[in-house]
């Protein structure tokens, strides 16, 4: 080789690489494998949703079941089955079949608990039925479910209706013979029916019974021995109770002597002792018709403003024919005039000084009182109707207070409530709720204080000793009064339009009694209804 020369460079040859397709194949290969394992993946995804849906939507439909169940809404608990349930019990029969086991079990309250996890391709739940008879029925109902979407539901049949009730089985309950009914008894322990009189506050027995008979119907009629049957298996079984008496606070007696001193008046008597409430004796409409009160509402306005000191048994009026409220005159009886101290203005009954002092006690302390007195309380007598006064919002003005203070407006009352009003004061101010039963407790609360009773009772005195009351005196017995001219129609000069009421209690420092009498289009109180209490009380006096 020449010097200075350089040396010719070697041609490498180029081979094709070993392996170089397969290793391109091998990375596809990889990579389908990966997307196969991504897509069994996304797929197992899809199903378990797909199931957890599902089972959400069948649990769903479970509490709409049962929370249906609960209030016996069998509407809804039908819309919560399968669609092959619906088809299988439409909704009247489904309705009807659950109605009918809730009955023949004597069901009267549902308790439904919380579902339970799935188990045995239902959803567990813990139920409560108390029935009148048997106790309570408890046991956890299996609810079947199926289905998904607007699919899910629970598949229902019969024996879900109760718990612990198989398939197939009927719900129906074996009786024994059904025990003696036990009387209604008068005070005296005689039957209170024997009377027509007495069996009108005892009522009639029978499917529909009356009176006393409705109220105590289970006690009276007792109830036979029974058992619960499911199928033919004895689920609970319950002895026979034999029926026992009421005992009335009624005396026969007495009630036959109001009726015969009320007479063929169109009216009512009530007899109440003032230390408990009893009721002693009713005679005609003595709860059933509420009347304008008249005068003896006053008894009331007289003990509002004395407690809220808006007056004193000694307060000076102008002597007058008449009071104007709200532009309007409201005129005493026979246009007389009449004031002097608060204790001569209720002793002569005048309009003219109460219906002002009403206004000035107002709306609101006056129907309070009269609330306190028993007004708007529903009577626990058969048949008996709440005597009113209206609501505050009523007595809009002046001319509405004082007309209400007065006994007149929207004021109704019953001769039970009426005696009820006399009794408080007779007894210190403390109120006794009427009752008529042995059964019913003594239900005591303060109306007004003890100051405020006795200045109104030594009221009620000046009014058969000199007042307006002075027919219903008897000789040596003091009795406090009070008379009442309830006005049917307005400045009307004849007696038939106006209703006569008196309220008395007697003896007057020691009461044994309290009576309120009514007669209706009679009148004057101290002419027309003043004397049958006289009687009334001259007979509860002697023992009657």
């Amino acid at each position: 080789m020449p010097s200075g020369g350089s040396a010719p460079r070697r041609r490498r040859s180029r081979r094709p690489r070993r392996g170089g397709g397969g290793l391109r194949l091998g990375a596809i290969v990889r990579a389908i494998g990966v997307i196969v394992v991504l897509a069994a993946i996304a797929g197992g995804v899809v199903v378990w949703q797909t199931r957890t849906t599902a089972a959400q939507d069948r649990r769903d439909a479970a509490e709409r079941f049962t929370t249906a169940w609960a209030r016996s809404d069998w509407a809804a608990m039908w819309r919560a089955l399968t669609p092959a349930a619906r088809t299988a019990h439409p909704e009247a029969g489904f309705a009807a079949a659950n109605r009918s086991a809730l009955r023949a079990a004597g069901v009267d309250a549902v308790r439904i608990g919380r579902l339970g996890r799935p188990r045995g391709g239902g959803l567990p739940v813990a139920v409560a039925m108390r029935t009148r008879e048997f106790g309570t029925l408890r046991g956890t109902v299996l609810l079947p479910v199926s289905g998904s979407g607007a699919g899910a539901g629970v598949d229902w049949d019969p024996s879900l209706r109760l718990p612990g009730l198989r398939r197939g089985e009927a719900v129906h309950r074996r009786s024994g013979p059904q025990p003696q009914r036990a009387p209604v008894l008068a005070a005296d322990g005689t039957a209170l029916d024997a009377t027509a009189l007495g069996a009108s506050i005892a009522g009639q027995a029978g499917a529909h019974p009356t009176g006393l008979q409705r109220r105590y119907n289970d006690r009276l009629g007792g109830h036979p021995s029974g058992s619960l049957m499911f199928g033919k298996r004895t689920i609970a079984r319950t002895q026979a109770v034999r029926g026992r008496s009421v005992h009335t606070t009624i005396r026969p007696r007495l009630m036959q002597q109001a009726a015969a001193a009320l007479g063929g008046k169109l009216g009512g008597v009530a007899v109440i002792q003032p230390r408990d409430g009893a009721v002693l004796a009713l005679a005609g409409l003595a709860v059933s018709a509420p009347q304008p009160p008249g005068s003896t509402f006053k008894i009331i306005t007289a003990s509002a403003a004395l407690a809220h000191r808006l007056a004193t048994p000694s307060s000076r009026y102008p002597v007058r024919t008449f009071a104007t409220l709200s532009g309007v005159k409201l005129r005493n009886a026979s246009g007389e005039a009449c004031g002097g101290s608060l204790t001569e203005a209720f002793t002569a009954s005048c309009n003219s000084v109460f219906a002002p002092l009403g206004a000035k006690v107002g709306a609101r302390r006056l129907v309070a009182m009269a609330r306190s007195f028993g007004f708007e309380e529903q009577p626990n007598v058969p048949a008996a109707k709440p005597s009113t006064i209206g609501s505050v919002a009523d007595l809009r003005d002046d001319l509405a207070v004082g007309a209400a203070a007065i006994g007149q407006d929207r004021d109704l009352a019953t001769p039970l409530e009426m005696a009820s009003v006399g009794a408080t004061i007779a007894l210190g101010g403390r109120r006794a709720r009427p009752r008529i039963t042995t059964l019913d407790p003594v239900v005591r609360h303060r109306a007004v204080s003890t100051q405020v009773a006795d200045q109104v009772r030594s009221m009620m005195l000046n009014v058969v000793r000199s007042g307006t009351g002075t027919a219903a005196a008897i000789p040596g017995v003091q009795i406090a009064g009070k008379t009442g001219t309830a006005e049917l129609r307005p400045n009307s000069r004849n007696p038939k339009d106006a209703d006569a009421w008196f309220v008395a209690f007697a003896p007057a420092m020691q009461p044994k009694v309290a009576v309120a009498v009514l007669v209706v289009g009679a009148g004057f109180g101290g002419t027309a209804a003043a004397p049958i209490a006289k009687k009334v009380l001259a007979a509860a006096l002697a023992g009657a």
